[in-house]
């Protein structure tokens, strides 16, 4: 992670950090320690890369602050946006998997703050039952989560799937303002930006969202949306 800026030096997180993150909900305040005792607290800027497609899979990263968008290119050079990830989300692709290479290339969207925990003191931890119980169960959500991006790619109809990935970000932010730019939207859902923007206007002009400067959508009216995403209307 070039250009990364360390602060100080600490022992692990303090537990108020570790709240904070998904993946450690649940387990004892010692069990948690332990496992963060190891972690490198990190920094990141906007626009850095954190690991490439195709390098050695060495480490999982928590967010506490920020986010990070997963990307690859398609055959024409296009960028297509696997998932973006916020605070309190663990991005921990392949990790369990002996000699595995990293699939996507991870950027920071935004500035970003993160832990970097080694692979190897991961797989260690997850042999106490209730870091396991905690894999399990978050794998189990990260499998409906790429469920539902299927469905949403599935989605034929441009304005439909906009209208869904709004929907679907709003719900990850646990907001009614999803932040990211045109060119990450349109890559999340495999649109040209010029019909990402298009296809904004006409849900302006439904009056289901509205634009709040340059890298914000606010949902107006969340029923009306779910139904232009259903086909109902």
């Amino acid at each position: 992670m070039e250009g990364s800026k360390l602060p100080p030096r600490c022992q692990g997180c303090s537990m108020s950090c570790l709240e904070k993150i998904e993946f450690l909900s649940g387990l004892t305040d010692n069990t948690a320690l332990a496992l963060m005792a190891e972690a490198e607290r990190r920094s990141a800027l906007q626009g850095e890369t954190l690991f490439r497609e195709s390098e050695p899979v060495q480490a999982v990263y928590l967010i506490h602050s920020g986010s990070v968008k997963l990307m690859r290119w398609d055959g024409e050079g296009r960028e297509q946006i696997v998932g973006i990830f916020g605070r309190g989300e663990i991005i921990w692709e392949s990790i369990f998997l002996d000699g595995s290479l990293y699939p996507y290339t991870a950027v920071c969207v935004t500035d970003v703050d993160l832990c970097r925990i080694r692979r190897e003191t991961l797989q260690k931890a997850v042999a106490k039952t209730e870091v396991a119980c905690g894999v399990i169960e978050l794998l189990s959500r990260k499998l409906h989560d790429a469920n539902e991006r299927n469905r949403l790619l599935a989605t034929v109809d441009p304005e439909s799937r906009l209208a869904g990935f709004l929907l679907y970000r709003s719900s990850h932010e646990a907001s009614d303002t999803v932040n990211l730019r045109l060119d990450d939207i349109a890559g999340s859902i495999c649109l040209r930006p010029e019909t990402v923007s298009r296809k904004i206007r006409a849900l302006e002009d439904q009056r289901l969202i509205t634009k709040v400067g340059q890298s914000r959508i606010r949902i107006l009216d969340r029923v009306r949306l779910m139904e232009k995403y259903e086909g109902t209307v």
